[in-house]
């Protein structure tokens, strides 16, 4: 197994979007060598649960890997796995894909290994893309609002931003700052905004623009009664919360936050997967709708591309890979025997 990373220039035509598609990016990848094909499909399988733990549990973003059909897989693999999310403008973005390969670059370049009996065979290989960048698009516009970011807890580099609000009691204030946040910062990345030529509420725009979790403000009412105050930058609440309880409540929070961001994301996506029973219906949802339209089909290219130009960049996404759906009826746009039931949408 071979990780791989590098800074490429993609020399093409296409237009380019900031994360989504850029002319230079970080090239990250593994290459994988198995001695058998069974091997080879575990690692692809264990790409996907790579996927699921990173993308969707920690990064809060829901996806459906598909089986890419066979005019769109990676040229030379046996099969291409691709996850694909939904943005809010309910396009389709690929996020990690990971290929099958099989033996069908090995043989080209002789690469071989000698099994337990001494014979030289052929390797079977893998490739797993993590689409970075992509990842990135997805958290700032899926969960984003029109302040700024807002980062799910579990990736966010600062998960608690303590405000110090204070006008001539200064080091009163930032000593009970300083101890909170040695009380938080074993389990739960934390700072202290101190800039003193800067407001509190210029502060509070500048951290929600950054999409920190979590806000802590702390001044001398606050010492006083032995409280902090919680804002969340998810929902905008504000609590009240005893000093004594700070620790516990934040790390509650958080939880909450993350949580809440997951949910809302999940009930977006599952709420855009539609199913389509003729080109009309599917061209309807595909303008008005967005997002994911199951339908039959004969598994022509001919029918795939009449597809893209009937619903205007509607493409053939693949088939699910998490569950077996067969085909009851006819091709959605020749009216054929189905062969397969895959799922349509523009993608970016």
């Amino acid at each position: 197994k071979i990780y791989q990373r590098c800074q490429v220039w993609r020399c093409e035509g296409k237009a380019t979007r900031p994360f989504i598609r850029s002319r230079e990016f970080h090239w990250i990848e593994s290459h994988n060598v198995f001695s058998t094909k069974e091997e080879a499909m575990s690692q692809v399988k264990e790409d996907m649960e790579i996927t699921e733990n990173t993308l969707h549990k920690e990064f809060g973003i829901p996806f459906i890997f598909f089986q890419r059909p066979e005019h769109d897989k990676f040229p030379g693999a046996i099969h291409t796995y691709a996850a694909d999310s939904l943005l809010p403008d309910g396009k389709i973005i690929q996020q990690p894909s990971t290929h099958l390969l099989g033996q069908n670059f090995s043989k080209p370049f002789n690469i071989k290994f000698v099994d337990k009996d001494g014979k030289e065979k052929y390797g079977w290989q893998t490739c797993y893309g993590p689409a970075v960048s992509r990842m990135m698009a997805s958290v700032i516009s899926i969960h984003g609002d029109d302040k700024g970011l807002i980062l799910p807890p579990r990736i966010a580099p600062i998960q608690v931003i303590i405000i110090p609000i204070f006008a001539d009691n200064k080091k009163y204030v930032l000593k009970k700052c300083d101890d909170i946040k040695n009380e938080l910062k074993a389990y739960i990345r934390v700072e202290i905004d101190q800039r003193e030529e800067y407001t509190p509420g210029w502060k509070f725009n500048y951290w929600e623009l950054k999409g920190v979790p979590l806000r802590m403000e702390i001044g001398p009412n606050d010492i006083k009664n032995k409280q902090v105050i919680l804002a969340r930058r998810d929902t905008q609440e504000k609590t009240k919360v005893r000093e004594i309880n700070v620790a516990e409540t934040a790390k509650v929070v958080l939880d909450e936050i993350q949580k809440n961001l997951v949910e809302k994301a999940d009930k977006f996506f599952q709420k855009h997967l539609s199913e389509s029973k003729s080109i009309e219906e599917l061209k309807k949802i595909i303008k008005e709708k967005g997002g994911f339209a199951k339908v039959n089909w004969c598994e022509s290219v001919g029918c795939a591309e009449a597809i893209k130009t009937e619903t205007n960049g509607g493409d053939i996404r693949g088939i699910r890979f998490d569950k077996q759906e067969k085909p009851i009826g006819k091709c959605v746009y020749c009216g054929k025997d189905a062969k397969s039931v895959v799922y349509v949408g523009k993608s970016y």
